[in-house]
Order: C-alpha cells, then sequence, then structure tokens
C-alpha cells in the first residue's frame, strides 16, 4: 500500500467541518480539524489536531475545549481559518470573528454555526507516531441551529448538504 493510495482513500470520507476553539489564561486559540462521535453514554467526541499548533497547547493547558461546527454559510471563515497558521497570529482578532460566551467551559463559541459542542478533555493521546495527537473529550453542552446546514469537507473540497437520497 503506498502512502498516496491511503490520502486518496481517505480523501474520500466525507466529513463535517469544525473549527476547534479554546481559551487559557489570555491566549485563544481556533484551528479547522476532525471530530468523530465516540460514545452517545457518556457523550464523547475524539478531535485530533497538530501537536505543534497553538490550539493543542492552549487545549492541554486548559483542559478544554469548543466544537464549532461550520454552516454552510460559513465557507469563507473555514478557509480562514484552515490557511493561517501560527503561534504569533490570533485568528479571532485578524479575522472579526462574531464570538458568543461558552455555557460550561472557559473559551468563546463562534457565532452562527450548525451547531457548538462545549467539552471537557477526558483522555489525551500525544504518544503517537505522526504528527497528529488525538483529545477525547466528554460533551458539557451543546446547542443546535436546526434551521442551517454544515459544511463537508469531501476530496479536498467543500460541500452544502444537498436532498435526502431515498432506497
Amino acid at each position: 500500500m503506498s502512502d498516496r493510495s491511503l490520502v486518496e482513500a481517505t480523501l474520500n470520507l466525507p466529513c463535517s467541518v469544525v473549527i476547534l476553539s479554546a481559551r487559557a489564561d489570555n491566549s485563544q486559540g481556533g484551528m479547522t480539524a476532525s471530530a468523530m462521535f465516540v460514545s452517545q453514554m457518556p457523550p464523547l467526541i475524539a478531535v485530533s489536531l497538530s501537536k505543534t499548533s497553538r490550539t493543542y497547547e492552549i487545549i492541554e493547558k486548559s483542559g478544554e475545549f469548543a466544537i464549532n461546527v461550520i454552516a454552510d454559510n460559513q465557507l469563507d471563515l473555514a478557509k480562514k481559518f484552515g490557511g493561517a497558521h501560527g503561534h504569533e497570529l490570533d485568528k479571532f482578532k485578524e479575522f472579526d470573528v462574531a464570538t458568543e460566551p461558552a455555557s460550561k467551559i472557559g473559551g468563546s463559541l463562534l457565532s452562527g454555526c450548525f451547531a457548538n459542542i462545549e467539552c471537557r478533555v477526558i483522555s489525551s493521546v500525544r504518544d503517537l507516531q505522526g504528527n497528529h495527537a488525538v483529545c477525547i473529550g466528554e460533551v458539557l453542552s451543546f446547542k443546535m441551529n436546526e434551521g442551517l446546514r454544515p459544511l463537508v469537507w469531501l476530496k479536498n473540497r467543500y460541500f452544502r448538504v444537498g436532498t435526502e437520497c431515498r432506497l
């Protein structure tokens, strides 16, 4: 199996577009990431993020994060967060991001999202080979805007959710 064929295979797995947000002390971070439902009872979600990212450092320090599921009308925001990197860049200020207070964690939630999920880290695995770590968060609070639709990532492109397929 070649590395290229694995990458091509994973690009064919659609996923929601999420921006993780976290705050510790006076630092806040945000980045696009992957998130996956793990358990219903208790409610657990896993996120995968770069070990060298500022957001990962903030999550490790604070022990909490928010998963902001981007709505399909927030494409520009997803592109900005996905394209900008660096420890010195405050993406929230740089991109003039509208936020709102979280109810259970110290960080902020991105306004206008399809969903916002507040989590407390219950497990973190940094010792993986490769450049990413996995954090498992227990869901403390969530809200969903049913009037919006999530943005989807597939084959290195963004998509809107369309009509239902019926079998």
